[in-house]
């Protein structure tokens, strides 16, 4: 690509965000013990596990940033698949909690 289209390309990336998707990759792996790439069966189950003590807003974005890191890798996004998103549905049916 071009000078420019990769300065475009970094600046629409916040660090802050970066950070937080490395955090959310590494919550996976190495607190949860997930592979990368994983199945929709595992990040299925990973939503399970942490229904219960993390906030819907936190799952959803650690759920971005596996969907990131896949299709950044070449892989198929397996958070679009509709047990995860039948998943994340329940946990905000069981769980609701006041958005801050």
């Amino acid at each position: 690509m071009t000078e420019k289209v990769d300065r475009y390309r970094q600046a629409s990336r916040r660090e802050s965000t970066e950070r937080r998707y490395q955090q959310a990759l590494a919550h996976f792996e190495e607190t949860w013990g997930g592979f990368l790439p994983a199945s929709s069966e595992a990040i299925a189950r990973y939503l399970a596990d942490y229904a219960e003590t993390l906030a819907s807003s936190t799952l959803r974005a650690n759920l971005a940033a596996l969907a990131k890191w896949h299709l950044s890798q070449g892989f198929p996004d397996p958070a679009k698949a509709p047990q995860v998103r039948e998943v994340l549905r329940g946990i905000q049916a069981l769980h609701p909690r006041l958005e801050r």
